[in-house]
Formats: C-alpha cells, sequence, structure tokens
C-alpha cells in the first residue's frame, strides 16, 4: 500500500496510479426552477458525470437578490464534480446554452476540492469505472 498526495488529495492506494487522477472542482449552478433536468442532461453530454439537484428558496436578501437579477423567489440549484480539464467547457456551455451572460437568468461558479475521502469516492465522482479504470 501506498501513499500519494495529488494536488491537496491525499490517499491510500492498493492497486492502480491515483496520480493518474485528474484535480476535480465543485461546479455550483444556480437556475430558474424546472431546468435543472436539461441542465444536467448537457453535462452529462460534456462527461460530466457525477450531478446533483435541488430546490432553492429565497434565501438571499432582496438587495443581493436584485443585484444578481433574481426575479423568482424558487430556483434549482445543481452540484456537479467537474475534472479540472472539463471546466472551462461546462462553463461556456452554461453561458451560451442556459444564457448565463444574460442578467437574471442565473450564476455558476466552482470551488476546488481538496479532499475526498478514498481513491474508490475519487475514482466515483471524477466519472472513472472503477472496473475498467476508464474514464466514462
Amino acid at each position: 500500500m501506498k501513499q500519494e498526495d495529488n494536488g491537496g488529495i491525499l490517499m491510500r492506494e492498493r492497486r492502480g496510479n491515483v496520480s493518474d487522477i485528474e484535480r476535480v472542482k465543485l461546479l455550483v449552478t444556480i437556475i430558474d426552477r424546472g431546468r435543472s433536468d436539461s441542465l444536467i442532461r448537457e453535462l452529462r453530454l460534456l462527461g460530466v458525470t457525477f450531478n446533483m439537484a435541488s430546490v432553492g428558496y429565497g434565501a438571499v436578501g432582496v438587495d443581493l437578490a436584485d443585484l444578481l437579477g433574481f426575479t423568482e423567489k424558487e430556483c434549482d440549484i445543481v452540484y456537479s464534480v467537474v475534472t479540472e480539464s472539463k471546466t472551462a467547457s461546462a462553463l461556456s456551455m452554461l453561458e451560451y446554452k442556459f444564457s448565463l451572460n444574460e442578467p437574471g437568468r442565473g450564476i455558476a461558479f466552482c470551488v476546488p476540492i481538496s479532499g475526498v475521502g478514498g481513491p474508490v469516492s475519487l475514482r466515483y465522482i471524477s466519472g472513472i469505472d472503477p472496473e475498467k479504470e476508464e474514464v466514462q
């Protein structure tokens, strides 16, 4: 068993090479209510396979909502794990296919993930099939 540090992701590996796995980021997208299914479909076409959606409800003050351009109190929040190489294409797709470049249509941002609890979990959220060791 060997231990490696992969850009802040410390783990023990019994088989395979952990250092071949890319760094991952959490992509958070806040969009109009009812659009999360189509957003997840588009992300899957880009190879982003780990996505979760939830409903958001008016958690920001009126001033901040006006600044961000949100007019509805309900929205969809989509959490996706994106490999570093797919981040730019995912953000670009969101900007053009979901009009996030227009005020009031939503917002997307990425947060680096600095740690994952084990190599199997890291492979899963990265879209790597642990049986085949291939990116999905």
